[in-house]
């Protein structure tokens, strides 16, 4: 291998002179394919933006889809739309980036919805209209009007299509289910078909994840699971809570095409302050006989490590992010004001150990991304 990659490097023996007159390797004429391998090394996505800016050869070799895997950028609590900027602490980097969105947001009646993926929910709460925004890209989509003043939007971890709407009256009392796609004019009701009963129990902050046109939420007040097909907007199953489980906060977390339980505890002075359960969901067959929807317990993640910040998370491979460790979750805690810690619970050993970051992290993050969906956009 070290063989074959010296002469692709070395194939075209390009030089250019220095200021002093010395002759340097010309790095422009490097083999496309070596670019691109070199390219999903820079864990760093500023690395990666300035790695394509070296030469016109260089950026056209590695497409931004050639972006290594990336953990979450985290908003700066003190975010504003009226400051004409946003703020993000990289989980990866230990860094803190500003986004300028002045030109974007102000003065409109905007604010953020939420958690996502490679998109922040956006929402004006004057006109209704929703839409996801990238601020490392300036892209923004725009989905239909919501139904309500209060509304949720989900996005999904994969690359599937449909989004999902929750919104709820302003007693609080009912909730409504919706999807869409991309250039849909309107949302699509999900609650009258099949007589989906959601009655104001569901609530997103009770864990839910959106994965292959499937949407999973749990029930606030018994803590079962909804499996919701939003193609055929039906309920495929309702899956009891485990046992003795309840009053505690859940996450729903997909994890490379499986769905995870995962429950935190917390212990009041005690030398181990917090613990977690995990469960897989089980659906249909296993091991050739059919078997009730179910969660079942399990005690390792093996070489996966869990991001969890309020009320869902995402799931990754600690082979890419050297210094990150495999069989453990991460998560944040407001320890006093203007402080917050990344903790790390190891399953294993069941303990803890605690980074401080540079600056008061909020509720909401995103994923960074530098691809665009404007092109999917329906007719």
């Amino acid at each position: 291998m070290a063989l074959s990659l010296w002469r692709i490097l070395f194939s075209k023996k390009k030089t250019i002179s220095d200021r002093d007159g010395s002759e340097q390797p010309d790095w422009s004429f490097l083999h496309p394919d070596l670019i691109c391998l070199i390219s999903r090394k820079l864990t760093d996505i500023s690395d990666f933006v300035r790695f394509r800016l070296v030469c016109k050869r260089w950026r056209h070799a590695v497409q931004a889809s050639d972006l290594a895997p990336q953990l979450p950028w985290i908003m700066d609590d003190h975010w504003g739309f009226n400051k004409g900027y946003l703020r993000f602490y990289s989980l990866l980097t230990n860094k803190t980036y500003t986004v300028n969105v002045d030109q974007y947001f102000y003065p409109d009646h905007r604010y953020i919805l939420g958690s996502t993926y490679n998109y922040i929910p956006i929402y004006n709460w004057e006109t209704r209209e929703c839409s996801l925004f990238n601020p490392l890209t300036n892209e923004e989509l725009s989905l239909p009007r919501a139904k309500s003043e209060e509304c949720q939007i989900c996005v999904p971890s994969d690359q599937s299509s449909r989004y999902v709407c929750v919104t709820n009256t302003p007693n609080g009392l009912d909730a409504f289910l919706y999807s869409c796609q991309l250039g849909d004019l309107k949302w699509t009701s999900i609650q009258p078909v099949s007589n989906l009963d959601i009655g104001g129990k569901l609530f997103l902050d009770s864990g839910f994840a959106l994965y292959d046109e499937m949407f999973y939420a749990n029930d606030w007040e018994t803590g079962c699971t909804k499996v919701i097909n939003l193609v055929t907007r039906t309920v495929l199953c309702v899956v009891p809570r485990p046992e003795p489980e309840l009053g505690v906060p859940v996450c729903l977390v997909v994890s490379f095409g499986e769905i995870l339980r995962v429950c935190q505890y917390h212990k009041y002075k005690t030398e181990k302050p917090y613990y977690f359960d995990i469960y897989r969901l089980e659906l249909g067959k296993r091991d050739g006989n059919v078997v009730h929807p179910c969660w079942i317990k399990i005690d390792r993640i093996g070489n996966q490590f869990l991001f969890l910040h309020e009320d869902h998370g995402c799931a990754f491979r600690a082979d890419d992010f050297p210094g990150f460790i495999g069989n453990s979750i991460y998560f944040l805690r407001e320890k006093a004001v203007g402080k917050t810690e990344i903790n790390r619970y190891d399953l294993k050993e069941g303990k803890i150990e605690v980074r401080e970051v540079p600056i008061k992290l909020g509720r909401s993050w995103f994923v960074p991304s530098l691809c665009k969906q404007s092109s999917n956009y329906r007719s």
